[in-house]
């Protein structure tokens, strides 16, 4: 499997209406996901305990999520799009009632099926759970594991509710599947990711006392819906 760094039509749409926070003076977490063996980071993570940024080596965008709001950072426009959690909540149930009643969604056959278990051990001396990501035949494609000890009390309430509301069946009846930030939002941060026949990817996590800004970089250009 390769690890699909987003898939976040899948899920959110983005809107214009507010600013990123300040510079974090909190310890701030680092986690570094890269292939067993060597290569390239897939994703850095900076998390302290009000905000979490994703940025991909891949990707030109970065994701921030700050106690109010959702980011769509693009590096490479240097541009960026904003929405509060409160309306990325409503419009997602708008959403995912409109897919589930689709008859070309219904018809489509070509998601996948979740699977939180009880399962859990510890990495980086942080408790981890088996989230098992299966295909519609009940084959298993992929074993995250997953740890919600680093994430944000706001964003890991705001995955709890999106689950919560997501129609049974969901991703078994959507035409992609999700990506790496939706796994993140909705079940926590992967330290260690297993694909059937393919790479393992593993998490480095670090601390760091420093100052770590969280802040949209300066110039960039905020765009409407």
């Amino acid at each position: 499997m390769r690890i699909k760094t987003l898939a976040l039509g899948l899920l959110f749409t983005v809107f214009a209406s507010a600013n990123a926070d300040v510079t974090s003076t909190n310890k701030v977490t680092v986690i570094t996901l890269a292939a067993d063996g060597g290569g390239s980071n897939v994703v850095s993570i900076h998390v302290d305990d009000q905000r979490l940024l994703a940025e991909y080596d891949e990707n030109s965008n970065a994701f921030l999520f700050t106690e109010d709001a959702f980011f769509t950072i693009n590096k490479k426009d240097k541009t960026y799009r904003v929405q509060s959690y409160a309306d990325l909540q409503a419009g997602i149930s708008r959403k995912a009632v409109e897919i589930a009643h689709s008859p070309e969604t219904a018809n489509a056959g070509s998601g996948v099926e979740f699977k939180l278990t009880e399962e859990s051990r510890t990495i980086a001396g942080l408790r981890v759970r088996k989230l098992i990501v299966s295909a519609n035949k009940g084959e298993i494609e992929t074993e995250f594991w997953v740890t919600s000890e680093l994430m944000p009390s706001r964003l890991r309430e705001f995955g709890e509710t999106l689950r919560s509301r997501l129609p049974k069946g969901y991703w078994t009846t959507m035409h992609g599947n999700p990506g790496l930030l939706e796994i993140i939002v909705l079940y926590g941060v992967p330290l260690e990711i297993a694909s059937k026949g393919q790479k393992t990817y593993l998490a480095k996590v670090s601390s760091s006392s420093s100052a770590f800004s969280f802040d949209v970089p300066a110039g960039y250009k905020r765009l409407d819906n």
